[in-house]
Parts: structure tokens; sequence; C-alpha cells
């Protein structure tokens, strides 16, 4: 069983690199053992019967313009996929269309921008990413499997250990994750090489250089 990722528009939105969560994702879902399927949704795409997780990146006010009656349809999609159990992942103006859209809680009203870099509470865990938002909407929210964040980055490259749990906590909703065991790993991929940690290390030194960063 694969590990099946929808990601919408990912040349609209991709303002900030927020397309490479789902590189990154791949990638430690192939060091824990899993296969990764990532399906594009364009114009023409025909909506997948089944996924376990959808994405919506952030783009600007014309990319928006251009995919806005697209997306608007699709809404009905997306809340019967939650409803039957996919994850839901948005960042920035995905986050804050996915807020006006019912999708997700809270608020997206126009306030002065923030540009700095942000350390947030997720579930006891820190979380780390740049912050550059001019709308009320949480910095990050979390339900369940519901993830909407203004943070860019992306967050799931800064942020390895909440991305390695945050991915196995929809692999075990999904049944892909039984007993804390990948149910159907790719032969040909080590869970345990030292990809991961060489990775970890990079990033904790560029968390020690952001966090300082985000204190001033």
């Amino acid at each position: 069983m694969s590990f099946r990722i929808a990601t919408f528009f990912p040349e609209h939105l991709d303002l900030n690199g927020d397309q490479a969560n789902l590189l990154v994702a791949s990638k430690r879902l192939e060091w824990l053992g899993f296969e990764v399927e990532i399906t594009t949704i364009e114009k023409t795409t025909e909506l997948p019967l089944d996924t376990d997780l959808i994405f919506i990146g952030h783009g600007s006010l014309a990319a928006w313009a251009d995919i806005q009656d697209f997306m608007t349809n699709a809404i009905a999609w997306i809340s019967q996929s939650v409803k039957e159990g996919a994850a839901f992942m948005a960042v920035a103006s995905g986050h804050e269309w996915a807020i006006r859209s019912g999708l997700l809680a809270g608020d997206a009203m126009p306030t002065e921008r923030i540009s700095k870099f942000e350390i947030a509470d997720v579930e006891g865990r820190e979380v780390l990413g740049y912050l550059n938002s001019s709308t009320s909407a949480p910095v990050i929210q979390k339900n369940d499997l519901l993830l909407g964040t203004q943070l860019h980055g992306p967050i799931l490259a800064k942020n390895p250990e909440f991305a390695d749990s945050y991915l196995l906590e929809i692999a075990k909703s999904r049944g892909i994750l039984k007993n804390n065991k990948v149910s159907n790993p790719a032969s040909d991929v080590d869970p345990l090489n030292n990809n991961a940690d060489l990775v970890a290390g990079i990033v904790k030194q560029v968390w020690e250089l952001e966090r300082d960063l985000a204190s001033e």
C-alpha cells in the first residue's frame, strides 16, 4: 500500500517553495520504508477517488484568480475526503483560502503585515518557520489530521521531528502503518539509513541561527 498525496496546482501555489514540503515528506516517508505516490491536480485533472494527504500551497493574487473557479468546485471533494479520513495541509494563502472556505477554523481578516522568523507551539512541540503574513489567520493550527500554517520554510524541512510525527499519524490513521510498523515497505529502502540523522544535524544548525532571529 502506498502513501498517496494530492497537491493542487503546484505551478501556481509554490510562491515560497511550498511544494518542497512534499519533496521533504516524500523523502522522509521513503526513509521510513513507505512507497509514495504524488498526484498533481490541475484544471483538466480528474480528482482522485482516494488520497491520504491533500496539500495546498501559497500563491499570488493572480495565481489564485486563475484557479479560483476550480478551487471553489473542489471544496466539496476536499470536505468529503477529509470526512472519509484524509489529512489536509495548507500553507499561507492556501491556509487563508481554506479558512474562508470553511475547511479550517479561524478567520483571515486583513492586518498589518508581519515578516519575521517565528517559533510556534503545536501539541507541545516547537515548530520553526518564517512568518510573512498580512491576515489574522493563525500562525499554525492542527486539529487531528488537519494542518494549516502561515509559516514558510518549508515547514516540514525545518521541523523533521514534527514532519515524521505528522506523517506517521496520517499513516496510522489511514491503516498504512500497523502496530508501529510499515505494512508494505519499499523493498529497496533501508528505513534505518543515516540520511535522516545527517539532515537532522543540518537542521539543528539552522534552528540555532533562526531561533536567535525569532527572539529579536
